[in-house]
């Protein structure tokens, strides 16, 4: 309605739209009507669902004076954005600038999804409901993993942390390493970017980019996964030299490999620093023997997930990411294509310019508005029931996000994990919120009699696996429609974009994928003139943060597409399912939608970025603190730092708004800072809570206030439970008796809590069973 057009991204986001003037439209006729803030312009009908953008929800007392359309950088400044994301941060660079719009795309997003599911509930109550996306909100929906704080995990499945945050952190945690010898890797990493290069390798040897022979970087990714780590050591030659010096292969989640958990290729991530270097120096001579785009497709091939790092701009023209339409041309512009896709809907019309409309818009809907059967659900999508194969992080947030729309949530881990307690377990304190949990050994027959009956009962099966992944383990879309028709497939991949390509089934993680689309060559240590001149080759590429840039996003993103299939059935008439996909590289690419056009500023890349522009930016205050202000242009910028620098950071605030006519400023925030600032319940757009399981495990994450219906926003719809805790309410909903589930868990084809023991059993005790595992032990009457 009234579209306004000039802006960079306008042509982007009015695509595929009918401009229309506010006079030419019959607001009755409309399912969903959106608006900015407390726009009051059209009125709710009783069957319509109404979406108000919002900076923070209605009534907050701590963020309810922010204006909704309150600039993105204060938000990210406010939300750990802008502190958390360098994982090299520690040398000397405490907050890094950011022009990523992440509160706002990620409120987009989840703002989709509550209408989704709202349009879903309509079906069955004939009633719409009024929604409130805050961009607030949805900035925290993303840093979940890295601000949660958790415990009652046994000592063994507590591994060393992801990120460091200091030299003290690094020391306390990774042995084999002297203060005074840290030290110096630190001052010359600070003054020089291939040395940081170098350090990074030696913290992180299997997800750190390596130099090929054509000059340009290639990144591994094994870090958290036992048989890629072990693959890549024995596909790339050197499996022999990295046992001689030491380094092991041991089952994690066994106390009795706790001694070894400073060289196991199942925890790399905590290797010892010698042993860190030792595996370093491999990958660094062998990934010199080829050129990046070959090591790529070797790798690739070999099931071995990586990716050849390159610019935005080098990923805009990729010739594959052009045929797989994760960029589409529209209008004769380059634009990103669709972020998911529905297998029903067929092949895809091309994406269209806005068009006019003039008052044809007013006599396409005819059909009489639902009539009111019911009150809506307090969480409209109660009554569902989604298995969740999914692992990492992905899959598991889309899988908490349909929980917290109230699906019934049964997560099916895998009986031999091959992803690291820090994945598995701390990860799975935020991701398992809402879920009800089981363990099953997919090789028993008793196990995959399970899983078939869960499938039977779930109208959607969420995986975060390749395709021939899906054949392999019977979840594939002709195996679903055997087993239960009527079900979603819901997928989430690395590559894969509308249409299928040869790179579709690559595998990836997140990291990958900032490496892939561009990511990670605006935030490393390097002359952003040069790197845009030359590529990613001539500059040192850094991560945007491991846990909060697209891993959550894509997760969001199934959610979507997931709730698009449902609605797409139910209409249908609700007997024949579909298959529902996004993708990494989809979503990293999303995470960059308003540098479409082109770069951001020199200020805004790069390790030392401030800001937008001079007046607009990070400024450091005193006692090594920062603020994000927007002074005036009329301002003297330097006379305005030298004065904020000698002043704490509520005076530099101040000065703002005493000095500079009431300008805008808040102070930079970290991770933990907003937690701890949220967690007394004083705002209710950001709730950071303590929630205690059944099995003693507490976690502090926040409430899921992305979601508000009705101006009340959603609560965790159950604490976390230990992963297979919830095995015997989960057979018990699926019709097995007592004595059965008894049986289950003798031969272990249901696996005991935490890959251990179950938990009426301390883990500190070997596990012990009087009866020998085997598969035949139900038929032989053990009931």
């Amino acid at each position: 309605i009234d579209p306004k057009e000039g802006g960079s991204v306008d042509s982007y986001l009015n695509r595929n739209k009918i401009a229309v003037r506010a006079s030419d439209v019959d607001p009755s006729s409309a399912d969903i009507i959106l608006v900015d803030g407390a726009d009051a312009s059209l009125a709710r009908l009783p069957h319509q669902v109404l979406m108000r953008t919002v900076a923070a929800l209605p009534g907050d007392e701590r963020f309810g004076h922010l204006p909704d359309d309150v600039d993105e950088d204060y938000l990210s400044a406010l939300t750990g954005f802008f502190t958390d994301m360098d994982m090299m941060g520690w040398l000397d660079r405490p907050v890094t600038y950011t022009p990523l719009q992440l509160c706002s795309i990620y409120a987009g997003v989840i703002g989709a999804n509550a209408c989704a599911a709202a349009l879903l509930d309509r079906l069955r109550c004939g009633q719409g409901r009024e929604i409130h996306a805050s961009r607030i909100a949805g900035g925290l929906s993303a840093i979940g993993a890295l601000c949660l704080k958790q415990r009652g995990l046994p000592p063994h499945l507590d591994p060393v942390p992801a990120i460091y945050k200091s030299t003290a952190d690094i020391l306390a945690k990774r042995r084999g390493i002297e203060p005074s010898e840290l030290d110096a890797y630190k001052q010359a990493a600070i003054s020089d970017p291939a040395k940081q290069a170098w350090l990074f390798q030696r913290l992180y040897p299997f997800m750190a980019p390596y130099k090929c022979s054509d000059g340009e970087w290639i990144l591994p990714m094994a870090t958290f996964n036992r048989r890629l780590a072990t693959g890549y050591c024995a596909y790339l030659g050197f499996a022999d030299d990295v046992s001689a010096f030491g380094i092991v292969d041991r089952d994690p989640y066994d106390p009795a490999s706790a001694p070894f958990d400073d060289r196991n290729l199942a925890l790399p991530i905590g290797f010892n620093f010698p042993s860190s270097c030792k595996v370093a120096e491999l990958f660094e001579a062998k990934f010199l023997q080829k050129t990046a785009l070959e090591w790529e497709a070797e790798l690739e091939a070999a099931g071995l997930p990586c990716a050849v790092i390159q610019t935005w701009e080098a990923w805009m023209r990729d010739p594959d990411a052009r045929a797989a339409r994760i960029f589409a041309e529209v209008g004769g512009e380059v634009q990103l294509g669709r972020a998911a896709w529905v297998k029903s809907a067929g092949e895809y019309p091309d994406l269209q310019p806005m068009v006019d409309g003039a008052a044809a818009v007013a006599r396409d809907r005819a059909a009489p508005p639902p009539a009111a059967t019911a009150p809506p659900r307090q969480r409209p999508l109660e009554g569902y029931v989604i298995c969740d194969f999914a692992n990492v992080i992905a899959g598991p947030a889309c899988g908490r996000m349909l929980a917290e729309l109230g699906a019934i949530v049964y997560k099916l881990g895998p009986g031999v994990p091959q992803h690291g307690p820090m994945v598995m377990m701390v990860w799975q304190a935020e991701l398992h919120q809402g879920k009800h949990s089981i363990i099953l050994d997919a090789k028993k027959v008793e196990a995959r009699e399970v899983i078939q009956r869960a499938i039977k009962a779930a109208d959607v099966v969420l995986v975060n696996k390749m395709d021939n992944q899906l054949v392999s383990l019977g979840l594939n879309r002709e195996a679903l429609d055997v087993a239960n028709r009527k079900a979603i497939l819901l997928q989430l991949k690395s590559h894969q974009g509308e249409r299928y390509t040869r790179k579709s089934n690559w595998n990836g993680y997140d990291p990958a994928l900032q490496g892939k689309t561009g990511l990670m060559t605006r935030f490393g240590p390097h002359d952003p003139a040069a790197v845009a001149r030359e590529g990613a080759g001539a500059g040192v590429p850094n991560f945007h943060g491991v846990a909060s840039c697209v891993d959550y996003l894509t997760g969001y993103m199934a959610a979507w597409a997931g709730l698009a299939a449902l609605y797409s059935r139910e209409v249908r008439g609700g007997e024949q399912g579909d298959w529902a996909v996004t993708s990494l590289a989809v979503c990293a690419s999303l995470t960059q939608l308003t540098l479409q056009r082109g770069e951001p500023p020199p200020s805004a890349v790069g390790h030392d970025a401030t800001g937008m522009t001079p007046h607009k930016r990070v400024f450091p205050v005193a006692g090594g603190r920062f603020i994000y202000g927007q002074a005036p242009e009329a301002c003297d910028v330097r006379e305005l730092a030298a004065t904020l620098s000698s002043l704490e950071s509520d005076a530099a605030i101040a000065h703002f708004e005493n000095a500079l006519g009431g300008a805008l400023a808040v102070p930079v925030l970290t991770v933990q800072e907003i937690a701890a600032l949220c967690s007394d319940g004083g705002s209710k757009t950001a709730n950071f809570t303590r929630k205690r399981g059944e099995s003693g495990w507490e976690v502090e994450t926040w409430e899921p206030t992305w979601f508000c219906f009705d101006g009340a926003p959603l609560s965790c719809a159950r604490p976390p439970a230990f992963a297979g805790a919830d095995a015997q309410q989960v057979l018990a909903a699926l019709g097995y008796s007592p004595g059965e589930v008894l049986g289950l868990k003798q031969s272990r084809a249901v696996v005991p809590t935490n890959w251990y023991a179950w938990g009426d059993k301390p883990h500190r005790e070997p596990l012990s069973s009087p009866i020998p595992p085997s598969d035949e032990l139900l038929k032989e009457g053990l009931e």
